[in-house]
């Protein structure tokens, strides 16, 4: 590679399309403006959403999707490309000097595309414009079948350049399917190669004439003498009539004449299935447009823990959930957590509310519930027990799995807005009860510390999974395991962590018995299976002794050191009194008392991080007096339905060019306007974010939902009998 203050080089040849991305993303951000690629050699979305004044020039072949989503840059190739090229464009120039393959300009919005020699079939599907906003593709010499399919705006020219006299530049099917736009082609073509609903008509000289400064550019590019392409005779293909399908498709009478199509955005698979909601396609979708501060601010409102949970240890719901699953591998959120992680100051109303608010216990649920409230103007003290926040991210997960260094970058921003710590402070009776009198609410955020026991003989030999797991991760007075057998009672998670942990300390092997099917899963399974954890169930254990673990069935294996894990209990001792919770609410029986995270209902890290949220809302409610909505929050909005997905929308589009590029947006209007364009009576219309329909010429038949790529159209019952 070699470089010069505005241009940069780049030997291409096997390197991957990321890699080749991210060194042009990242010598645009030292100010280069000019690339030169040499020995390209395929590689897909080159290119891909690059902005005004970038300019490529590519020496190869570069593959699929050259230039998807530019907006704004120019990219030359000095010899052919592969399919897809321009594909999405928003904006800018593409050159090829060659020739290309098929779909070009698919779905193109505005900007140009100018081939020197021919394209293949499907040139144009789906072109569109909105406003004065109009895309061009001038072909020289000839293209493929179906040319400007579904074609709803905008301008196609083929040139013909070069053919014999009595060939024709196009093939079959022209326009088939064609909402709007218009299609010039210069040389021989008849009525038979038009689709149906297109019309044929030799162009007038008006229309020659406001073609020619897109001719004239054109020629430039590829020093063509300007006069030889505007010699006709020119043909133009267009629409027939306002709306050319509206009985083939559609009857005249009200299909479904309580039905209108409404726009509205629904909660994707993803946040579905998140316990804490958090709304990945719309954090996505900033930062992909470059809106990092609003993308940050968005992760703010519902976790502090981006980088530690997300990114590194949750077991990841939203991806197992994701719709991008069906095509290939489903959205890599964990990446982009921890690329993305929100940096810098942190948003806190500069209103301050008069309420004083104790937490008690530093750990995810605790404070979040922190986090959100202070946020909010309140002031907000935890007291912890342990010399440092973080409760098990700090504490249990080991090291290998999330390091230290990576809780901290989180808990750096925790500790900077404002929140009051007393850390290494148990709280007793007598610090509780003083509590409920210093503050408006006191919150019980303490997990469940207390580890479980199942009673059997020599359960006393056996070490606890919480004292285990924390003694390795504060690396105080951790076991000799070298050459040892551990046996594991749970096959949960937690489990899990454990095995891998004996393994790092040098077991010989890993036994994990359950009662039932093991409830450990995604990633600590996988890698605790890897090192060769062996799992066995239903196992009831009935003693152990001489370094045998015996069960109820007879059986037996050999263990030097056990493991239980199978969950521990709340430590409430302090309250003084049997705490109940109210159904359906964080609040208790003891008045200004309330409770949340594992302390109230165990679950993911996850659960307890969406769960401080939810709190901190319901609180934020109480305490100015608003109706709690806590019960609507926890259900959530409506999920879109994965079926609605139309998931060919994306296969041409599939891993554009790099992780955030990889979203569907499910259940998220983004105004592609297919509706727009599809509907067969002109019944919708857009004002910039805004749909409009036309109740007069909407029949209700639900084309424009049942295409709609991402399911956020939705057929609602607009006069009830």
């Amino acid at each position: 590679m070699q470089k010069t203050a505005q241009e940069y080089t780049i030997q291409v040849g096997t390197m991957h399309y990321r890699e080749l991305n991210g060194i042009i993303h990242e010598r645009m951000a030292r100010g280069v403006r000019r690339f030169v690629l040499l020995g390209v050699t395929g590689q897909r979305y080159i290119g891909a959403g690059l902005p005004h004044g970038i300019e490529l020039v590519i020496y190869g072949v570069p593959g699929q999707d050259l230039g998807v989503f530019n907006t704004g840059a120019r990219i030359v190739v000095r010899g052919n490309a592969q399919d897809g090229v321009g594909n999405t464009m928003n904006e800018g120039l593409i050159e090829v000097h060659g020739s290309v393959g098929d779909i070009p300009g698919h779905m193109m919005r505005e900007g140009k595309i100018f081939v020197r020699g021919h394209a293949g079939f499907r040139a144009g599907i789906m072109m569109k414009e909105f406003g004065d906003k109009r895309p061009v593709m001038i072909v020289g010499e000839t293209i493929g079948d179906y040319v400007g399919e579904y074609m709803a705006g905008g301008t196609i020219v083929v040139l013909g350049i070069g053919l014999a006299k009595g060939q024709s530049p196009v093939a079959r099917h022209v326009a088939s399917g064609m909402f709007g736009g218009r299609i010039f082609i210069r040389g021989k073509v008849v009525s038979d190669q038009v689709g149906n609903g297109a019309v044929l008509q030799k162009a007038g000289r008006e229309a020659i004439e406001a073609l020619l400064p897109c001719l004239e550019e054109y020629a430039g590019v590829f020093d063509i003498d300007p006069r030889i392409i505007a010699e006709g005779p020119y043909y133009i293909i267009s629409r027939a009539g306002g709306r050319p399908y509206g009985n083939l498709y559609v009857p005249s009478n009200k299909v479904g004449r309580d039905l209108v199509p409404v726009h509205r955005n629904l909660t994707p698979p993803c946040a579905a299935a998140c316990p804490a909601g958090i709304p990945n396609p719309v954090i996505i979708r900033h930062l992909r447009e470059g809106r990092t501060k609003e993308a940050f601010e968005l992760i703010d409102e519902y976790t502090p823990f981006r980088y530690s949970c997300c990114g590194m240890v949750c077991p990841g719901l939203c991806r197992s959930a994701c719709t991008r699953s069906s095509l290939s591998s489903a959205v890599k959120i964990d990446e982009i957590s921890r690329q993305y992680s929100p940096s810098g100051a942190v948003t806190v109303s500069k209103i301050k509310k008069p309420q004083k608010v104790a937490v008690i216990g530093a750990g995810p649920a605790g404070l979040s519930a922190a986090w959100q409230l202070t946020r909010r103007g309140y002031k907000v003290d935890v007291y912890e027990k342990e010399e440092d926040i973080g409760g098990k991210l700090t504490h249990h997960i080991p090291e290998q799995r999330l390091p230290r260094a990576s809780v901290e970058r989180d808990l750096v921003r925790i500790r900077s807005i404002g929140i009051g710590f007393y850390t290494g402070i148990p709280v007793d009776n007598a610090r509780f009860e003083k509590m409920k009198k210093e503050y408006d609410a006191v919150v019980i955020a303490t997990g469940r510390g207390e580890p479980r026991r199942i009673g059997f003989p020599g359960e006393k030999r056996a070490v606890a999974a919480y004292d285990f797991l924390k003694s390795l991760k504060e690396k105080k007075n951790s076991p000799d395991l070298e050459g040892k057998r551990v046996a594991i009672i749970g096959a949960g998670n937690v489990a899990m962590d454990a095995a891998c942990e004996s393994f790092r300390l040098g077991a010989a092997s890993v036994t994990a018995v359950d009662i039932a099917r093991p409830m450990a899963f995604g990633k600590e399974l996988d890698h605790a299976l890897a090192l060769g954890t062996r799992i066995l169930y239903p196992r009831f254990v009935e003693r152990y002794g001489k370094k045998k673990l015996v069960f109820k069935n007879g059986d037996s294996i050999e263990a030097d050191f056990v493991v239980v894990a199978v969950g521990e209990t709340p430590m409430l001792d302090f309250v003084g009194e049997k705490i109940l919770s109210e159904k359906n609410s964080f609040a208790t029986n003891i008045p200004g008392v309330f409770i949340v995270g594992d302390a109230l209902s165990p679950g993911l890290i996850t659960n307890s991080i969406g769960m401080g949220r939810r709190f901190a809302d319901f609180l934020d409610r109480l305490l100015c007096g608003v109706p709690s909505l806590q019960e609507d929050a926890a259900a959530g909005a409506e999920a879109v339905d994965k079926r609605r997905i139309n998931t060919i929308y994306f296969q041409e589009t599939d891993a554009r060019g790099g992780p955030l590029d990889e979203c569907f947006s499910c259940g998220t209007c983004i105004q592609c306007d297919i509706c727009v364009d599809a509907c067969p009576r002109e019944a919708i219309a857009r004002n910039g974010e805004q749909f409009v329909i036309d109740e007069d010429r909407c029949t209700g038949c639900g084309i424009c939902a049942s295409i709609c790529p991402r399911g956020a159209i939705t057929m609602t019952v607009k006069y009830p009998r």
